[in-house]
């Protein structure tokens, strides 16, 4: 739906800047363009994507924040120094030809 609308607006658009009809045909597009819009139907349309923003808006703020926080958390924090015995981890020794002879 949401699709079907975006095209037939951008198309209403492209007519209405590429037509050489002139401001006669442009006021005739405009007033047809407002008739629809005040249309009870588009308006219950409009009123469920305003609903469904609002109520999706505080959700988006909040997450948006969490992760803020946490990249904020995770870049001012300095990182833990290894300990001595992890940084050397204790690796056998392969015998060389001198050991080994």
């Amino acid at each position: 739906m949401r699709g079907k609308v975006g095209f037939v607006v951008g198309a209403a658009l492209g007519y209405v800047l590429g037509t050489r009809a002139g401001r006669a045909r442009y006021e005739q597009i405009k007033r047809g363009a407002i008739a629809v819009w005040e249309t009870p139907l588009v308006q219950q349309g409009v009123t469920s994507v305003k609903d469904t923003v609002g109520d999706r808006v505080d959700d988006v703020k909040a997450a948006a924040a969490r992760a803020a926080k946490s990249a904020f958390v995770a870049v001012t924090q300095p990182k833990p120094e290894p300990a001595q015995s992890q940084r050397t981890a204790a690796v056998p020794e392969r015998p060389t030809e001198e050991t080994s002879a």
